[in-house]
């Protein structure tokens, strides 16, 4: 019972399993079924009985007098339910099921009308031997002869003629018998009624006594419920003993439903109350239901071959439905009034379906070949006729339906007849479909068919004319078309239905400049010659204006696009070769209109033109002058292009140095202080005018720095050891002399070297020189890789690379007659001792006892000379320094670190052999990931000063010493 009380009434009698005593009380019929009977009318005759058949189970529906006269969409409901129970259970028997329509409450109710007593393990065995192959659903029920105390088990007719206990196709049974309100909704009668007629097939409790149903209804595990009336106690459907629970069972309307709130959701349709969303067809737990009742199952899964439309093409079982893509259940395909059956046709398999006026199209395919097929059915399913025969894949009737269909049918990529598109470049697509040609809106959609003499054109009618291009003009087309194997073109105009109207332009070849012009009509390239429209070439285009030329003239585009005035002279179009050799080579807008740069070909010689924003010639910016005028130039930044090909787009400049935030810059015959990180600075200036290369005789400058609000500026004179260093204001007007001439060993002109950021004097120092290292004399170069070092014992730097032929070390204050030895080849360490006095060298690298020689140094004191050279071959060893104030590096020194180094305290003391002056070496110095300053030399060989930062070192010159 669905959305309805149940009602009780009087008893039906019962037939019994032959042999077997019946139980002290008959079968009576389940308060539903008697409801159900009760609500029943006559029979309305002849055309009330329906036979509803999938090739397995038939259901005939016999309709009282009430449903006989109810809209027919109740009937194609109930009809549409019973079909689908067809498809899905394949049982080769015929049940009888009445059906009546009367009462309102949106109500129904069904039952069986006939069953039959027969001992339980008859039952068990008939359900056990009669399951499908694989099929467990059976072997959890308990053997022996009685289930739970209860020896005897009610069959329902429907069940009965499973197992040969009545007829399996006998008409005059009165099987099952339904009632439905005449309020239920039409769009939800058809999950109704699956509700209702599966009742009718068995699907009922009962009690004390069990029925099949009963069996698979547990309280809790082991424990089964057996009783039958309208509200029962907590229940569920379980298939393995009860230990598994797959949906609860109504309490309060019908304990045979499942419970809305229940584990199978809301919108099971064997729910005990429906509403508007509970689903049209059966689910999986009602199929299994089902198949516990003793009924075999086509398919569990319903299987979509097609939804691509409004229209889901489906197999449920053994038949075809045609479901509302939006949901719901539709009609199946049906041939000579019975439902078409999988392979009922032989190879031809339905491979589409679409709603077709008030009926459907449905689309077969032959397997195995290249045949289809369409067929026309109306709105129940019932085939009328053959839209097409049995045509080849390829056929145009055939792809013709494609589109009604939404998809490509048979499989050529297409969906409709196959068509080609010639062009789409504008806004018409001009395209080949079968024999015609269309013009297309590029958007989509279909446009006219170019027709001529008033019928359409067809392909090839115009012999070895093709059409090209088409694009919408006016109110109608232009048709480009092409002489195929010749260059000949030529151009229709057409109306908007894309009937000729006549010639834009006749016959004419490729270079034609009217078949040219109209290319920006159709948006392409018509004769390939790589332009649209007339071809324009681009003389430069490097700032805001394009120089172009185009056909005859000369114009000044815009970059961004589109088309600038024409160059003009004397009020007309100027044209190429109208001024002699004199060919453009630049424009630019300047001020309210344009300057033009021209060369005189085949020579040196250039000039500049003003002109109007129209294009007019009004006058000369400069005359004719040579390439190296330096007005020429000057005008070269306006222009955005280096005019004369000197490689420098202005005036040229020389950079005299840019080591610290000021490039000193000479620019023709001035110099400039420009920032170094871009842009341009002041000029220097001298008594209120810009100073000029050679105006201050041999004094030239060498170095510049901003300082404070203005800049220093270092001078030089030329062939002479004489410096000065001007102050200048933020102008570049000199205001005084920071310091006078100077020789460059001036310890005033050292000290401003920091300042510079440059060793200015040449020294190999960027500051005062300051000594090596406590305890040395000096450290000296011979002009070749030697190094060598005089100093005390009291010496306490670190000697990193010592070894090359020739490096030397003057011991002066330890007398070698009575000298004594001993290198710790472990830590690098040389002791030397005259017995008086002791030193300890500290040496980096592949060094051993042998490495050394020691001499008299002439005046009793000890020279130690390298052995040999750096060892060939061995690979730069990594070490780290550390407790030293000087650390001297000859060549090959390998990768060093120095951990405590201390900026403007301790000091680096580099080969020349490594860096060639102070500037190389500064220039070396960066900062590693971890902001430690790293020198890294030619070598590749690298001193990383840990926790000093370049900046750090490089406000700090005096650590350096370069030798």
């Amino acid at each position: 019972m669905l959305g309805v009380s149940n009602s009780q009434s009087d008893p039906i009698s019962p037939t019994y399993d032959a042999g077997v005593p019946p139980p002290s009380n008959p079968v009576e019929l389940p308060e539903e079924a008697v409801e159900s009977l009760l609500a029943q009318g006559d029979f309305a005759g002849v055309g009330a009985v329906t036979a509803v058949s999938a090739g397995g189970l038939t259901i005939n529906l016999l309709f009282d007098t009430a449903a006989m006269n109810a809209p027919a969409s109740f009937r194609a409901g109930i009809q549409q339910a019973a079909a689908i129970l067809t498809s899905l259970i394949s049982d080769r028997i015929t049940v009888n099921l009445k059906i009546d329509y009367s009462g309102t409450g949106g109500g129904a109710a069904a039952g069986p009308d006939g069953g039959q007593w027969m001992s339980y393990s008859s039952v068990r065995s008939n359900l056990i031997n009669n399951a499908s192959p694989g099929d467990t659903t059976f072997n959890a029920l308990p053997a022996g002869s009685s289930i739970q105390g209860q020896s005897y088990v009610a069959v329902w007719n429907s069940q009965l003629k499973l197992w040969g206990g009545l007829g399996a196709n006998d008409t005059t049974t009165d099987d099952g018998s339904a009632t439905f309100a005449t309020d239920i909704n039409p769009n939800l009668l058809v999950g109704v009624a699956l509700h209702e007629l599966t009742h009718a097939f068995g699907r009922v409790p009962y009690g004390p006594q069990p029925d099949i149903f009963d069996l698979y209804r547990f309280s809790s595990p082991g424990v089964r419920l057996m009783t039958g009336g309208a509200t029962a106690s907590t229940a569920y459907f379980s298939l393995d003993g009860g230990y598994t629970k797959l949906a609860d069972y109504g309490q309060s309307s019908d304990p045979s439903d499942f419970l809305n709130s229940g584990v199978q959701g809301g919108n099971d349709p064997f729910n005990e109350f429906y509403t508007y969303s509970t689903l049209q067809t059966l689910t999986t737990v009602d199929l299994k239901q089902m198949d516990a009742l003793g009924f075999h199952l086509v398919s569990a899964t319903p299987v979509t071959i097609e939804a691509l439309g409004s229209t889901s093409l489906v197999q449920l079982g053994m038949s075809y439905f045609l479901n509302p893509v939006a949901g719901g259940t539709g009609p199946q395909i049906k041939f000579n009034g019975g439902t078409v059956a999988p392979g009922q046709l032989g190879g031809w398999t339905p491979i589409a379906a679409e709603t077709s006026g008030s009926g459907y199209q449905v689309a077969w395919k032959m397997s195995g070949t290249d045949l289809y097929t369409v067929w026309n059915l109306d709105s129940s399913g019932n085939y009328t006729g053959n839209a097409i025969g049995a045509v080849s894949g390829g056929t145009a009737g055939f792809e013709a339906f494609e589109t009604s269909f939404h998809q490509d049918l048979n499989g050529d990529g297409t969906i409709g007849v196959p068509s080609t598109v010639i062009e789409a470049i504008g806004s018409t697509s001009l395209v080949q479909s079968g024999n015609g040609y269309f013009l297309n809106p590029v958007g989509g959609g279909t446009g006219p068919q170019v027709k001529f003499g008033g019928a359409n054109l067809v392909v090839g009618q115009l012999g070895g004319w093709t059409p090209i291009a088409a694009e919408t003009v006016g109110s109608g087309y232009q048709i480009a078309w092409k002489m195929a194997g010749a260059d000949l073109y030529t151009v229709w105009n057409t109306d908007s239905t894309g009937a000729y109207s006549g010639n834009a332009i006749g016959a004419v070849n490729g270079a034609s400049s009217a078949l040219e012009a109209l290319e920006t009509n159709f948006h392409q390239d018509l004769n390939g010659d790589g332009s649209i429209g007339i071809p324009s070439t681009v003389i430069e285009t490097l700032g805001s204006t394009s120089l172009v030329q185009s056909g005859s003239g000369y114009y000044l585009n815009p970059v961004g696009g589109g088309t600038g005035p024409q160059i003009k002279f004397s009020g007309a179009v100027l044209a190429p070769g109208q001024l002699g050799g004199w060919m453009p080579i630049g424009a630019d807008v300047v001020g309210g209109g344009y300057q033009i740069a021209w060369k005189m070909s085949g020579t040196d010689l250039y000039t500049v033109w003003n002109a109007d924003s129209s294009g007019n010639y009004t006058g000369n910016a400069i005359g004719a002058v040579n390439g190296a005028s330096s007005a020429l130039e000057a005008l070269e930044t306006n222009l955005h292009q280096d005019l004369n090909g000197d490689g420098t787009i202005g005036i040229p400049s020389a950079v005299i140095e840019a080591l610290g935030s000021t490039s000193l810059v000479q620019s023709s015959s001035t110099y400039f202080l420009n920032p170094v990180g871009g842009g341009t600075g002041p000029q220097i200036k001298f008594g209120g005018g810009v100073v000029t290369v050679g105006q201050l005789g041999g004094w030239n400058p060498i170095g510049a720095e901003a300082s404070g609000g203005g800049y220093l500026v270092a001078w030089k004179m030329a062939g002479a050891d004489l410096y000065t260093v001007w102050n200048t204001d933020g102008s570049g007007n000199y205001t005084s002399n920071a310091i006078g001439a100077v020789p460059g060993g001036s310890a005033a002109l050292e000290t401003l070297e920091t300042s510079f950021l440059q060793d200015l004097n040449g020294d190999g120092t960027i500051g005062v020189p300051s000594h090596v290292a406590a305890g040395a004399q000096s450290l000296t170069s011979a002009g070749g890789p030697e190094v060598v070092l005089t100093i005390s014992a009291s010496f306490s730097g670190e000697l990193i690379g010592f070894g090359n032929s020739g490096d030397r070390i003057d011991l002066s204050s330890l007398a070698y007659s009575s000298l004594q030895t001993r290198f710790d080849g472990a830590n690098g360490l040389l002791s030397l001792s005259d017995g008086a006095s002791s030193t300890l060298l500290h040496f980096l690298g592949p060094m051993s006892q042998d490495s050394f020689r020691f001499s008299d140094d002439g005046h009793g004191g000890t020279l130690i000379s390298a052995a040999t050279g750096p060892v060939s071959g061995t690979a730069p060893q990594t070490m780290t320094l550390t407790g030293h104030d000087s650390f001297v590096f000859a060549e090959h020194f390998g990768q060093v670190s120095i951990a405590d180094f201390t900026p403007g305290i301790d000091t680096l003391v580099v080969s020349h052999n490594l860096f060639a002056n102070q500037a190389a070496l500064l220039a070396a110095i960066h900062d590693d990931v971890a902001g430690n300053a790293v020198i890294t030399d030619a070598a590749q060989d690298t001193i990383t000063v840990q926790h000093v930062s370049t900046a750090d070192l490089l406000a700090h010159l005096s650590s350096f010493h370069l030798v």
